[in-house]
């Protein structure tokens, strides 16, 4: 008795989980609208759903440039002449709780919030 309560108990939390990461993964996918800033002023903002053709952003900052790769659904900084290149290091921009940051150049990548009055599944304002 004991054992089927506890089988009961670890499959309703696994489902409860499971339910969970498929909401917050499908509200992350929805949401691709990236904002590139530097020194807290937006650089450009970018629908990664919307990109057709990949393309590169050159950014220049107090420590060298930094080059952008944006492609459908995706962005990473793919390279930048700062010494440490923990940026470059990052790789993809995956989530909101962990934006690409380049300190020296000030450059911030981040996903925005869909609130600001852009249709999430069209991309139009």
């Amino acid at each position: 008795m004991k054992n089927r309560f506890w089988i009961i108990i670890f499959s309703a939390v696994l489902i409860i989980s499971a339910g969970l990461w498929i909401l917050i993964s499908n509200l992350s996918l929805s949401a691709n609208i990236v904002g590139i800033y530097q020194n807290n002023r937006l650089i450009k903002k970018i629908d990664l759903n919307s990109v057709t053709e990949p393309y590169e952003i050159t950014i220049s900052g107090e420590a060298g440039k930094n080059i952008v790769q944006v492609s459908n659904g995706h962005i990473k900084m793919k390279s930048a002449q700062c010494p440490d290149k923990i940026c470059v290091n990052h790789g993809e921009l995956i989530s909101n709780t962990s934006p690409i940051v380049c300190l020296p150049n000030k450059i911030v990548i981040k996903f925005e919030n869909s609130s600001e009055n852009i249709d999430v599944k069209t991309g139009v304002k």
